[in-house]
């Protein structure tokens, strides 16, 4: 078993396996942040000075919100010339971490030019080696990670790096025909940053903890702060195992959907899961594009900063060159379980309590295993069985299963918002129909504030489909009028003539809010013509309301936006809210909208990740009943 890839244990066999096909296990990472910062000389600090360079590896602290402190560290050099009386600095990258500098003597006891760094949190992206012609002549070579094969030659300074047997990274070097080997009295010089990995996500706060360029360290601010991101820990046995066979496959190349997933999952340990789709494949169809979702393990989005940073460092240096790559942010599609779980009292001494507790750990299981990531799949099915076999005693469900948009509302201004649920929506009931939450608060017509809800307008079947023939008639010479009435308002249609008799009718015009809608032909010379209108039941529309103390209803805006059944398209045009109501659930600016779905099945699609937030106790609300 252990030489195999797919069926070793041991961590040094599944490295040894993995070597073989060129895959290097990825380190634990240090997180990272991109900052601006200004420098101001105060009247005691060097005002004469023009232009400083803020060196690599200039000394930062973070302060975690627990009040933890990490090292940071600048990644590159950096220049700036004084305006207007400061020195600023833009984009500049910094990374979690201590620099630590190893130095080691090429020696004929050594041929093979093998160097440990014994360090378990060693960063191994952060690797720099130079090779020293010796201690009394200074002159350095950089040497680079090894990537391509076809481009190695026997000068080419070059390292390989490897995860040894230790289970520490060795450093080694080419043999003089496959890359060149430093010489006996060679001095190998190799920094790294020893780091801290995933704790160190999601810093905002920064403090340099040395003066920059030496002088300056009275009048720094640090401003537009990427919080600390992409910190991760070594990866698993599992995770290489898994990874390596696709890695091996994409050739450090990015061609197809799979490559793209490989190598980011290689190089930014931070993502939990990823999707990748192409132009052609993305609504609308955008052609010489793909597209990039990224779920992070710590659930935080993406800044544009970060985004830049990956297609720039991760992805641009190996796509396609006609390909550009987007990231787009994961969207979010939260399942609701609410109903009844049945169970037979005989056959248990627990109480429903306890009962419940064990429902939601297995509904909690459900989402780990089954959702929560691009490839989650709905399945109601599924959920049931989750819960049924949780406990000898539990019989039955009967389960009621609603998806929820979390929509940002800006209070105050008069906006379009779009809600794009992708799947196929059921029309309202009395017991199962669209509902908001929390109130918003808006103005009537007489300029009167009002907490409101939002709901489907009911019966709202809006214009007419089609119209079919009954009986096409007979004796007809000319074209006859074809004219619906009904509650609703605009609707015509005109009749096709085929042997004098009706062979079709074509509708012009659907019209709007139709519940009931009748055909009649006249004129055209024929007779005994009869035909039968179809509602559209694909489209309704939302309204707003309120009840008063007296329990009576009041609506407020109809419409208040529209509802496509067939694709799950939502729209609320030009909504003006002053402020939403306070509730313990959600933030102040969120407004949930809440829909059945017409299948109790969801596939995955594109960036949608659907997921039940387990933090929110609205997401599962059962009842425990005996029978």
């Amino acid at each position: 078993n252990e030489s195999f890839l797919d069926t070793a244990q041991l961590r040094q066999n599944i490295l040894s396996n993995a070597k073989l096909i060129g895959y290097v296990p990825t380190s634990t990472r240090g997180s990272e942040s991109i900052i601006d910062i200004k420098i101001t000389p105060s009247v005691t600090e060097d005002n004469s000075t023009t232009f400083i360079i803020m060196d690599k590896y200039t000394k930062l602290l973070g302060y975690d919100i627990d009040g933890i402190n990490y090292p940071f560290v600048t990644m590159y050099a950096n220049t700036s010339t004084k305006a207007s009386g400061s020195f600023e600095f833009g984009n500049v990258h910094i990374k979690q971490g201590e620099v630590v500098t190893l130095q080691f003597a090429a020696s004929s006891s050594n041929p093979k030019n093998r160097y440990q760094i014994q360090s378990a949190n060693v960063d191994t992206s952060t690797i720099a080696v130079t090779v020293q012609e010796s201690s009394s002549n200074t002159y350095t070579e950089t040497y680079t990670l090894f990537e391509d094969l076809t481009e190695v030659t026997a000068n080419s300074t070059n390292f390989f790096l490897e995860e040894d047997h230790d289970l520490n990274y060795t450093i080694y070097f080419g043999d003089g025909v496959i890359g060149k080997s430093p010489s006996p009295g060679n001095i190998i010089i190799i920094t790294y940053l020893d780091v801290s990995g995933s704790v160190s996500n999601d810093i905002k706060n920064f403090s340099f903890v040395e003066p920059i360029a030496g002088l300056y360290s009275d009048n720094v601010v640090i401003s537009n702060v990427t919080s600390s991101f992409a910190g991760s820990e070594k990866e698993l046995i599992e995770q290489i195992r898994f990874r390596a066979p696709y890695y091996y496959t994409t050739q450090n190349r990015s061609v197809n959907v799979n490559d793209y997933k490989s190598l980011l999952t290689k190089d930014y340990g931070n993502i939990e899961s990823v999707s990748v789709w192409g132009g052609e494949d993305n609504d609308p169809i955008v052609y010489g594009k793909v597209y990039i979702s990224i779920k992070t393990k710590d659930y935080y989005s993406l800044s544009i900063k970060e985004k830049e940073t990956i297609k720039a460092d991760l992805i641009r240096n190996r796509n396609v060159v006609t390909v550009i790559p987007e990231i787009v942010d994961p969207e979010y599609t939260y399942i609701q379980v609410r109903g009844k779980v049945y169970y037979n009292p005989s056959r248990t001494s627990k109480t429903p309590g306890q009962l419940l507790q064990l429902v939601r750990a297995s509904i909690e299981d459900y989402n780990d295993q089954e959702l929560n990531d691009f490839e989650g799949i709905f399945r109601k099915y599924k959920l049931q069985d989750y819960i049924e076999n949780c406990d000898p005693a539990i019989s039955a469900t009967d389960l009621q299963i609603y998806l929820q948009k979390q929509l940002i509302i800006d209070t105050g201004d008069t906006k379009t918002y779009e809600l794009k649920f992708n799947t196929p929506l059921k029309r309202g009931t009395f017991t199962e129909k669209l509902y908001s939450f929390p109130q918003l608060v808006v103005s009537d017509g007489s300029g009167t504030t009002r907490n409101v809800f939002i709901e489907e307008i009911p019966e709202s079947l809006t214009g007419v489909a089609s119209i079919g023939i009954i009986n096409p008639g007979i004796n007809f010479t000319s074209v006859p009028t074809v004219t619906i009435s009904g509650d609703g308002t605009g609707a015509t249609a005109k009749a096709v003539i085929n042997n004098n008799r009706i062979s079709s009718i074509e509708v012009t015009n659907p019209g709007y809010n139709y519940t009931r809608a009748e055909v009649t032909i006249t004129g055209g010379g024929g007779t005994e013509a009869l035909a039968v209108a179809t509602l559209d039941n694909t489209k309704g529309k939302l309204r707003s309301y309120y009840f008063k103390t007296n329990g009576e209803k009041v609506v407020v805006h109809n419409p208040i936006g529209t509802i496509d059944y067939t694709t799950g398209y939502i729209l609320l045009p030009s909504l003006s809210v002053i402020s939403l109501v306070e509730n313990v659930y959600y933030e102040t600016d969120i407004l949930t909208v809440n829909v059945t779905p017409n299948t109790e099945v969801i596939p995955p699609l594109r960036n949608r990740i659907l997921t039940i937030d387990l933090n929110n106790t609205q997401s599962i609300q059962l009842e425990i009943i005996p029978r």
